[in-house]
């Protein structure tokens, strides 16, 4: 590994829609903004009881001329490897799915597995360059954004399949472009290429989309079930980055109220610390609904005085 300066500066999101906006955004140098307007909590059942599936927001990849993306995948790193390569002689990029586990940068190197999302730049001499934007502070420490180059072997590390996945992080997979995509091929080395045809849309009788509702439904989960904080806290963690995000762009656009969103923000970034308490707390057999119901009320009154007027046009 060759580490070169660090990617440049991409908005503070989840690891799919910070590295997502960097490939899209060449191509679409409003992506940033439709982003914004693209966020919102959507929930559904899933298979078990109590099972959830989260979509963070709308489509952003299928605008204009450009076919929407979707997964790609092959069963052996040789067959992989030629086909990372003539995507990057098709398009430029490609966005690839990592392991977290297997990324010497991330603070989760050899310690915990997670789909991650990062960009292949390009191909030489048997090394190829990887950029990844995400930038956060996690449980597990500080995660900065990288620019480097890796060998074939250490390329073919870092994307090496992990299954089965728990439920919650497979469809993270299935619904980070904010519909479903299927085949996910989760056991294989997979990567994004664009497909021919429409994005499926999430129908309306699927999903609950207006904020209200999708918090009391997941409030209702979370509290019947003592391990559902700790299952969906990453989810819950990405709706408050992306609503961080949205209200920072909607103030910066002078589409709502500077002090406003401000206020709002500080409400989102208090979400995940709530659902972590709650997680341990419920570990050891004292859980907090009430604590969750509050921090969820608490959202959506900062919510309707800072975007009330949006949410009606959505």
């Amino acid at each position: 590994m060759h580490l070169i300066n660090a990617p440049d500066v991409v908005p503070e999101l989840s690891c799919y829609t910070t590295n997502l906006v960097a490939y899209l955004e060449p191509d679409d140098p409003d992506v940033k903004t439709r982003l914004a307007h693209a966020v919102r909590l959507a929930v559904r059942s899933g298979d078990g009881p109590g099972d959830l599936e989260f979509s963070q927001h709308t489509r952003v990849d299928d605008v204009g001329a450009h076919d929407p993306l979707g997964y790609r995948g092959a069963a052996d790193w040789a067959l992989a490897a030629g086909d990372l390569d003539a995507e990057l002689a098709r398009s430029g990029r490609v966005l690839a799915v990592a392991d977290t586990f297997r990324l010497p940068w991330s603070p989760a190197h050899e310690t915990a597995h997670s789909p991650h999302w990062l960009l292949l730049l390009g191909r030489r001499d048997g090394r190829w360059l990887v950029a990844d934007h995400f930038r956060a502070l996690t449980p597990l420490g500080a995660q900065e954004p990288f620019l480097g180059w890796l060998d074939d072997a250490a390329l073919a590390a870092a994307l090496a399949p992990h299954t089965p996945w728990p439920a919650e992080i497979a469809n993270r997979d299935r619904y980070a472009l904010g519909s479903p995509v299927e085949p996910v091929h989760a056991d294989a080395y997979r990567w994004l290429a664009r497909t021919d045809g429409e994005a499926p849309a999430a129908g309306p009788d699927d999903w609950t989309c207006s904020l209200s509702e999708a918090l009391a439904r997941i409030g209702r989960v979370l509290a019947g079930d003592e391990t559902a904080a700790a299952r969906y806290g990453d989810d819950l963690w990405a709706a408050s980055r992306h609503y961080t995000y949205r209200l920072e762009v909607l103030a910066a656009n002078g589409e709502i109220g500077a002090e406003e969103a401000a206020a709002a923000a500080v409400t989102w970034g208090e979400l995940p610390k709530v659902v972590r308490f709650a997680a341990e707390s419920a570990a050891r057999g004292r859980p907090r609904a009430g604590l969750l119901e509050r921090t969820f009320d608490d959202l959506l009154r900062t919510n309707e005085k800072t975007t009330a007027g949006l949410e009606r046009k959505a």
